[in-house]
This record gives structure tokens, C-alpha cells and sequence, in this order.
């Protein structure tokens, strides 16, 4: 044998104990680091509510000189796309790794362990339905259809008395302070428009449209983000604009939604209420149905508002994107001695995430009781939505 093949073998088996103990290092690294989806935590697991925003979408509406109003969009306008369905799909799969000790046994829908609430918008029905595809696929020895999928009921919420998720039931206090804010803006967003004059001024030029402020900006900006994703060029116009300049605008547009204590109240506090009710619910075993996972279809501005008044968006985004979702867990935990349960916020930031990011509660010690959460949000609660809004009194009998 000669000393060169010696030196060959040593040298490969070297090689062999060095890529060994890189991927020893490694597996020891994703132990330790990595997959948080199966903690020892998750096995206490006792229920979820789950907030998502829907998959992309089509443009709602166009700017006067919009070069790509004629556009041949297929599912319509403010319509679910192909690539939104996947999203919210992807979702579905994502949520799966995580929750899949919650689903019912048998993988069958049952009313009795989940139910689905979206907002009456087609895109939402849409992404809940493909987010149902991803998270509870049927077995494969009890699917009765030639596809792998089961039907999964989807309850919607009239547009008009909507007050948890499209947010469009009537409420005459928060829209006159709305259309205040508008008109006498505060210190710092009078000067964030000031600041910008010249900006709105190049937009109106070249958009056709009057835009005077952030709102206009951000309804501006949501077209040229809907019409990107559809791989449309934009006019040369908004290079250098879209999207640096436009977006802190259209970020500080959607917070202005919830400037105010009140405000609070009425767009995020009617949907917190609904969640911390089952949550105590839960704990006091009086649920009923007893079930385990809600789920709940909305737009980009419900997670904002909910997100702005717990106080959690800067740890978030403040422009959801496509099929982000915030997920409330319930955990039964021995670290309370009266029995109370463990509050944990997570979020996933997008249909790719695998493994979310969890959340600090504002005000609440770690590890958060329920009974603590629920003083955190006593300020927010919101038991009768017509008396806050101050709302006329039907004198209609039935």
C-alpha cells in the first residue's frame, strides 16, 4: 500500500468524525434552539383562538389615472387569488405542527371542538376555508371524497353588525372622533403631514386624486401593494416613493384607528371581550360547547387593532401581511397554586413561518395568569357596544 493511500484514508476518516460531530452539533443546536412547536408546554395545552388575516388579494379599487384599472382581473375586484388560497393553505399546515394535539382524534370536523367565524367578505370565507384545507386534512381511512379534504362549517358575521372582525357596525361616538382626528389632527401627525406636503402634492399630480392625508396615502399604497404582488409594473412615478416613502404613512394611517382610549374600546376591545369570555369560561368548565379551537377570519386592520390596543405591535407588524395570524393559548400550568391557567400570546408573521414568535403581555408577569390577563384587559372590555357608541334605540317591536 502506498503512503499516499494511507494518507487518503486517515484524511477520509477524519473527514467522516469531523462532518460526525457537525451534525451531533447541529441536531443538539435544533434540540435546544429550535423547534418549539412540540415544548414540553404545548402537551398542557387546553385551547386556542386564533386571529388571522386573509390570503392575498386583488385590488379594491383604483386611482384615477391607474394605468392598470382596465386589467383583466379574474377572480374580481378585492377577490381571494390563487397565491392567497396557498397562503392561507400554508397557513393552515403551519398551525397543524403546533396545535395538532387539540384536533379532534379522529381528524373529523366536529362543531362540538372547533368553530370558525369570518368576516361576511368572500376573500376571508375563502382563506378560512383554504386554512381549514391545511389544518384539519381527513384521514385517510375516514375520508368519504375523492380528495383530501373534508368540509369544515364557516359562520359569518352580518357586514352591519359586525363588531368583531370587519369592525362595520354603526358606532356614531368613535366616527365623530374618527372624522375629529382627521380635521384637527394631533401635534405629531399635524407635523408628519406638514412634513410631507410635497409629497401629497407629487401624489395628487400624478394619481389624479386629491390626497391630503395619511388615510389617503394608505388606501393609495394598498393598490400599488395589491397591483405589485399581481407582477404589474407600477408607473415610473413611484420609484423611490412606493414603497419607503409611502409606507410609515399608511402605517400611522391604520394606527390611527385606535388613537384613543375609547377607540380602543370599541375596535379592539369588542373582539378581546369575546375571547377573554371563553377563556374564564374554559377554566370554569362551564363552556358549552367545550370546545377547544376558534378560529376567526379577518383583515389586515382587525389584527391592527387588536394588536394596538394590547399594546403588542411593536413587537409584531404594523401592516399585517397576507394570512398573518395572532394566536391566543390557553395552558393549564402548575405554576399558579390556586389552579389558575397560563395565558401565552403568539404570532405568526406569515404563511412561511413555521414556528412563531411569542409575545410579551404588556402589564403581565411571566408566566401571565388568566386571572391577571383579565385585569390587564378589564380596562378594554366591552359589554354593551350600542350604549359605548352611543347608538339611537330602536323603537321597532317585534
Amino acid at each position: 500500500m502506498s503512503p499516499f493511500d494511507c494518507k487518503s484514508r486517515r484524511g477520509t476518516k477524519i473527514s467522516v468524525i469531523l462532518l460526525g460531530s457537525a451534525l451531533c452539533f447541529v441536531m443538539m443546536a435544533y434540540f435546544v434552539f429550535g423547534d418549539n412547536n412540540d415544548e414540553q408546554g404545548l402537551k398542557k395545552l387546553r385551547m386556542i383562538s386564533i386571529l388571522f388575516r386573509h390570503g392575498a388579494k386583488n385590488p379594491s379599487g383604483f386611482y384615477p389615472n391607474d394605468p392598470h384599472a382596465a386589467h383583466d382581473w379574474q377572480e374580481g375586484l378585492g377577490a381571494l387569488t390563487p397565491k392567497g388560497s396557498l397562503q392561507a393553505y400554508n397557513l393552515g399546515r403551519n398551525l397543524r405542527i403546533r396545535y395538532y394535539r387539540l384536533l379532534p382524534s379522529n381528524s373529523i370536523y366536529t362543531q362540538q371542538q372547533v368553530h370558525v367565524l369570518s368576516s361576511a367578505a368572500e376573500r376571508c370565507v375563502m382563506s378560512a376555508q383554504s386554512v381549514l384545507a391545511g389544518l384539519m386534512p381527513p384521514l385517510d381511512n375516514n375520508n368519504v371524497l375523492p380528495i383530501p379534504w373534508q368540509p369544515v362549517a364557516v359562520n359569518t358575521l352580518a357586514r352591519n353588525d359586525d363588531t368583531l372582525l370587519a369592525q362595520k357596525k354603526t358606532c356614531i361616538k368613535y366616527e365623530n372622533i374618527l372624522q375629529k382626528l382627521y380635521k384637527s389632527p394631533p401635534a405629531e401627525l399635524q407635523k408628519l403631514n406638514d412634513d410631507n406636503k410635497a409629497l401629497y402634492k407629487l401624489l395628487s399630480k400624478n394619481t389624479g386624486k386629491n390626497i391630503s392625508n395619511v388615510l389617503d396615502v394608505e388606501l393609495l399604497y394598498t393598490t400599488l401593494k395589491t397591483e405589485e404582488e399581481a407582477s404589474l409594473a407600477l408607473p415610473d412615478w413611484t420609484e423611490n416613493i412606493y414603497p419607503e416613502e409611502i409606507r410609515p404613512l399608511a402605517e400611522r394611517s391604520y394606527a390611527l384607528f385606535t388613537e384613543t382610549h375609547l377607540m380602543k374600546r370599541i375596535k379592539g376591545g369588542a373582539f378581546l371581550t369575546e375571547i377573554l369570555k371563553k377563556m374564564q369560561n374554559k377554566r370554569r368548565k362551564n363552556l358549552n360547547p367545550d370546545r377547544k379551537i376558534f378560529l376567526y377570519a379577518g383583515h389586515d386592520v382587525t389584527l391592527v387593532n387588536v394588536m394596538n390596543s394590547l399594546g403588542i405591535i411593536d413587537q409584531t407588524s404594523k401592516l399585517p401581511e397576507y394570512a398573518a395570524a395572532l394566536v391566543f393559548e390557553l395552558h393549564n400550568s402548575k405554576s399558579f397554586s390556586d389552579g389558575d391557567f397560563e395565558v401565552k400570546l403568539v404570532y405568526y408573521f406569515s404563511s412561511e413561518d413555521k414556528f412563531p414568535k411569542e409575545l410579551r403581555i404588556p402589564n403581565c408577569d411571566a408566566p401571565c395568569s388568566l386571572t391577571q390577563f383579565g385585569q390587564v384587559l378589564n380596562p378594554l372590555l366591552l359589554d354593551n357596544y350600542d350604549e359605548t357608541c352611543e347608538n339611537p334605540v330602536s323603537d321597532c317591536k317585534t
